[in-house]
């Protein structure tokens, strides 16, 4: 009973406590709350709209020459003459002198070989002296035969009349006889004159023949370059010896260079003759080295490698200090033009064959749509038309890509998803110009229960 006051005392306390805190709380002040904002990210797009293009083939290749030669020595001797600008690294012109040899013993050889043809020619000239006389003495023999026959016929008719003597008949038999005999060794000896002929001319015709081969020996004892070029190398001095087949030298054309570039074998329906080659010594930038074209396309494809071979053909300046040497190994880019327009996107634009389209919804603002759609190829190439940004291409497939004219997102694409609304970059630049121009600053508001 002593507790009871005490007890009636802490539940008054408590009730008086809990009405003071219904009437504080039914007579705060109550602030305004404001929804959150939904603010829409801004992303950058790309105008699906078919473009014409060039699908780019990258291969990797080491140059060479079209024109090289190893000067080698067509006859031996001893080198007398090497002019001073004959060095390694020099460049010479068609026809330069490289190396002179002694020439003494090809001279000599020529002159006897012309000797012997001059010779053979008097001879020739002599049988057609030999074979008119030869003529004529023929003419005169048969003549004599003609009147030994008619004086042995009167004989003859002299001694069936009894007035002749068969004596008188031999002397004038023989005398016949000795005519005939002539005539046949004079006709023997006119008939041997076009065998003597035809030996001689063929002796004149070999001894021409040496003569000519003197000759060319001895402009063969100079050794000249056979084109216009670099020298690679000189390998004989004066007084050294050159054996027949010899190197003296090598001689580089740099003008024009051809390399095999290796690419893809399923560049083959694509890639013809005459298209454009661009090059590279290091690794590719913005201005190739050298550009060339497509001269050749080897028929088989390496099926270990699955490439083909293309022969690039480079025209270059051999002053040039930018210019290709045989042997540099080079990086090369095929450029083939698509016959058919095509939709092309950046590379990162295309997830798992599907893109983000920004597409406008009833109220004009943009929602993320994901749309699928299928590459027909990539390749890597600047087009600032497109954008100023991207390097790595895709070109889609007709038919199965956006539809035309459709903004398809480029950045955040690991923030999209579908149904979420976004701003393109483009449009919100533009309201932020108006927002900039034609709204007043918003000022600060505070909340009812601050001071």
């Amino acid at each position: 009973m002593v507790y009871l006051p005490r007890v009636v005392v802490v539940v008054v306390l408590l009730v008086v406590s809990g009405g003071i805190v219904r009437a504080m709380v039914a007579t705060r002040a109550k602030s305004e709350m404001n929804p959150p904002a939904t603010t829409a990210i801004v992303v950058r797009t790309i105008e699906s709209v078919h473009r014409p293009s060039n699908r780019i083939w990258s291969g990797y290749g080491t140059a060479r020459t079209m024109g090289s030669a190893d000067v080698v020595a067509e006859v031996a001797g001893r080198v007398i003459e090497r002019p001073e600008s004959i060095e390694a690294g020099k460049s010479v012109k068609a026809g330069d002198l490289i190396v002179r040899l002694d020439d003494t013993d090809y001279a000599n050889a020529l002159d006897v070989a012309r000797q012997a043809a001059k010779s053979l020619d008097a001879q020739i000239s002599g049988l057609r002296i030999e074979t008119e006389q030869l003529g004529n003495q023929v003419r005169y023999a048969t003549q004599e035969i003609e009147a030994a026959r008619r004086d042995l016929e009167r004989i003859e008719e002299a001694i069936a009349a009894g007035a002749g003597s068969a004596g008188e008949r031999d002397v004038k038999l023989a005398s016949l006889l000795r005519s005939q005999r002539a005539l046949s060794v004079l006709q023997q000896q006119l008939d041997l004159i076009p065998s003597r002929r035809a030996r001689l001319e063929a002796e004149l015709s070999s001894q021409r023949a040496n003569e000519r081969i003197a000759q060319e020996n001895v402009l063969r004892s100079a050794i000249r370059a056979p084109f216009a070029g670099d020298l690679q190398s000189v390998n004989a001095r004066v007084g050294d010896w050159v054996g027949l087949g010899s190197s003296v030298a090598r001689v580089v054309d740099l003008s024009r260079l051809e390399i095999p570039l290796k690419i893809a074998a399923s560049a083959s329906s694509w890639v013809k003759v005459g298209d454009e080659v661009r090059l590279w010594v290091r690794d590719p930038g913005a201005e190739p080295d050298q550009v060339g074209q497509i001269t050749r396309i080897a028929p088989e494809a390496d099926s270990a490698s699955r490439t083909m071979t293309v022969f690039v053909e480079v025209e270059q300046d051999p002053g040039d200090p930018d210019r290709l040497l045989p042997g540099q190994f080079v990086h090369g880019r095929v450029v083939t033009h698509d016959p058919h327009d095509r939709v092309i996107l950046p590379r990162r634009a295309v997830q798992s064959d599907q893109v983000f389209v920004a597409s406008k919804s009833r109220d004009g603002s943009r929602v993320i749509e994901i749309m699928p759609v299928k590459v027909a190829y990539s390749f890597e190439s600047r087009l600032p038309e497109v954008d100023p940004i991207e390097t790595q291409w895709v070109a889609l497939e007709i038919g199965y890509e956006p539809v035309e004219h459709a903004r398809v997102a480029v950045s955040l694409l690991d923030q999209l998803v579908a149904g979420m609304r976004v701003q393109i970059e483009s449009e919100y630049d533009s309201d932020m110009v108006v927002e900039s121009k034609f709204q007043p600053t918003p000022q600060s508001e505070t909340d009812g229960d601050s001071p």
